[in-house]
């Protein structure tokens, strides 16, 4: 018996990075503190066992910034039981320059960065994986967490860890609700949260305290530099005038909240030294959450049906290809505070969605829910402030993210762009946009893309029918918005939309790697006048994320190193692993993947079907439909009980 005991006290627990299919596994953590494009992420490759590692490898050239600082890789609170308990890893380096590694222990009941202290620190310089132990005799029968701290990469190096042997896993305090995960290389980071607006608030500052900070200290107050506001005009102006005209809904206003008590509870600090003072929620909700003080010049087209019919992964399905540009600081770069945060509440009357966005961030500008509907909100220009009433704004983001999030707004019977509309029309503009809306292209969403245009006075929803408009685009299958009104108000003449029409009317066909490489020619390289650039690039493809929900639907890269997003590597993310894991949440489960991919037929009229064989015909959502001429749509054909065809109908 009491050798038994001894057993189950001294067990010890590795992890190899083999067994999920997302880093880092949960109940770990990694923190980037000093917000830089570096940051911990597990790649395939030749591991010390398997063939997955977690790594992290330099990537950074600023000017004064020799070398990648300050990145976590925080296991579970485990329990030291003995005197003679050790932490075990296998390392290897890319570079016989050393870097340091501290590992790291905090006894606190949470893990807050002030609360680790270094225990050993290692200099790594060996290209093959070698053993490292540390004694943890001194932490015996206090439950701790455990930190791997990389300090000093050289250029162009890197580190891998594996097999990192650990004692006994105990009882985990929730933090928060929500996960930090990563991807790489190049390294992304995506955030999942999930509860109330509050609790997914303080998940979000908790998780991302250290970008938070950087992007508040270093972009959006004080950074003259790169056309933020200056401390006085914040304060004296737009504070003042934000209290008076705008509203914010008390979900938001938790939410906010949530963010403000993440981060201390991080053990990062609030306080603003341009400012003098700490940030608090009105800060939050006035610059990024519905104050509407930055311009983003963007770009984006989009096809479906006969535009896209040709490429196997889409079969028709709707596409869009949109990049974001702006100004923004050297030091945030968009790299690493950058990320997609996927969304699922727990309110009834509110659906799951993912947002292409950046720390601190809570609205909606680059998105799809869970119905297949998203928008891409772009900066117009006819902006009309004159006589708003007081409160009456809500920010635009805000009312975006109640568009895509509530299931219905307009009670029509199913989700769909005019709810984005409906939404829309109902909220005051301070500025004026350009929002390409956009759905899944099935039955439900016979007409899957607008784009809306609206400011304070005004708006339209402009449609494939109006693509006359010069210069015009000769195709009902394609849509494209810059940041300019065309249908509201004449339009101006504009090199993008030139340039993305000559390209549609050469051919209208797009494929993901055209639409890409069109996509890529009206972006915007670094200025380094302005500090402009393209920032975050991204494609979408909402039917492959229902129709296919382990298929990658979404892809994104973000500006890093002095190179706009465009140049970057896109990293792919399906519906299914940005919600992996979430508590409650029941995953979809993806239709098996065919040998060879089932080809979409373009129809007019009734379908014309084999009198000699038994067929059924299926909608989008799996109904059957019992006739040879339904509605508008996409459509499976079964033959003998095999799905041999995809129609899609245009009228």
């Amino acid at each position: 018996m009491i050798t038994i005991l001894t057993l189950i006290l001294c067990s010890t627990w590795t992890e190899t990075f083999e067994t999920q299919n997302y880093f880092p596994p949960d109940n770990w953590i990694i923190v980037n503190e000093d917000a830089l494009d570096a940051v911990w992420y597990r790649t395939l490759c030749q591991g010390h066992s398997g063939v997955y590692a977690a790594t992290c490898y330099y990537d950074t050239t600023y000017t004064g910034l020799s070398h990648t600082n300050l990145d976590y890789l925080i296991t579970p609170r485990v329990l030291p039981q003995f005197s003679d308990t050790l932490v075990r890893f296998w390392y290897v380096a890319t570079s016989t320059t050393p870097c340091s590694l501290d590992i790291m222990v905090s006894t606190a009941s949470t893990p807050q960065m002030p609360t680790f202290n270094v225990v050993q620190t290692f200099l790594l310089t060996d290209s093959t994986w070698t053993e490292r132990t540390v004694s943890l005799s001194s932490y015996s029968g206090t439950p701790v967490y455990i930190a791997f701290r990389i300090r000093r990469i050289p250029l162009q190096a890197g580190i891998g860890l594996d097999d990192i042997t650990l004692p006994d896993i105990t009882s985990q305090p929730v933090v928060c609700n929500g996960r930090l995960r990563t991807k790489g290389p190049p390294s992304q980071k995506y955030l999942q949260v999930w509860g109330s607006n509050y609790e997914m608030g303080f998940a979000h500052g908790y998780l991302l305290a250290e970008e938070i900070m950087a992007v508040y200290i270093h972009k959006w107050i004080g950074n003259t530099s790169y056309h933020a506001i200056t401390p006085t005009s914040y304060e004296n102006d737009y504070l003042p005038w934000f209290r008076e005209k705008y509203y914010v809904p008390q979900k938001f206003q938790d939410e906010a909240q949530g963010v403000i008590d993440g981060i201390p509870a991080k053990g990062v600090s609030l306080y603003h030294p341009t400012l003098a003072r700490d940030l608090t929620t009105e800060d939050l909700l006035a610059i990024t959450g519905g104050g509407d003080t930055t311009t983003f010049g963007c770009s984006s087209l989009s096809g479906w049906g006969q535009s896209t019919a040709n490429d196997d992964t889409l079969q028709g399905g709707f596409i869009i290809a949109r990049n974001v540009d702006g100004r923004m600081g050297l030091y945030t770069t968009l790299a690493n505070v950058s990320l997609i945060i996927a969304y699922s509440s727990s309110d009834p009357n509110e659906q799951r969605f993912f947002n292409v966005t950046m720390a601190g961030v809570f609205g909606a500008s680059s998105c799809l829910n869970e119905s297949g509907v998203g928008l891409g909100q772009n900066t117009g220009n006819h902006p009309d402030t004159n006589s708003i009433p007081p409160n009456s704004l809500l920010g635009d983001y805000l009312s975006s993210r109640f568009a895509i999030e509530l299931i219905d707004p307009d009670a029509s019977g199913v989700h769909d762009i005019y709810d984005i509309d409906s939404m829309k029309i109902h909220s005051e503009h301070g500025r004026s946009n350009d929002i390409h809306c956009y759905s899944s292209y099935d039955a439900a969403h016979p007409v899957p893309a607008a784009i809306l245009e609206i400011n304070h006075i005004a708006d339209t929803m402009r449609f494939v029918s109006h693509n006359y408009i010069p210069p015009p685009i000769s195709s009902s299958w394609n849509l494209a918005v810059t940041n300019h009104h065309r249908l509201l108000y004449p339009p101006i003449s504009c090199w993008r939309y030139q340039r993305i029409a000559d390209s549609l009317n050469a051919d209208y066909h797009l494929t993901t790697q055209r639409i890409m490489r069109i996509a890529n020619s009206v972006a915007i390289t670094y200025d380094f006048g302005s500090g402009g650039c393209t920032y975050r690039s991204m494609v979408i493809r909402p039917n492959v994320a229902i129709e296919n929900p382990d298929w990658p639907c979404v892809g994104v890269s973000y500006a890093r190193c002095y190179r706009a997003a465009h140049t970057q590597v896109k990293q792919w993310y399906s519906w299914n692993e940005l919600f992996d894991g979430v508590p409650g949440v029941k995953e979809v489960i993806a239709k098996p993947v065919q040998e060879k991919p089932i080809t979409a037929t373009i129809v007019v009229g009734p379908l014309q079907l084999p009198e000699d064989k038994t067929y059924k015909i299926f909608d989008i959502t799996g109904r059957q439909v019992h006739t040879s001429n339904p509605a508008p749509g996409v459509y499976f054909i079964e033959i003998d009980g095999v799905i041999t065809k995809k129609i899609i109908k245009i009228r």
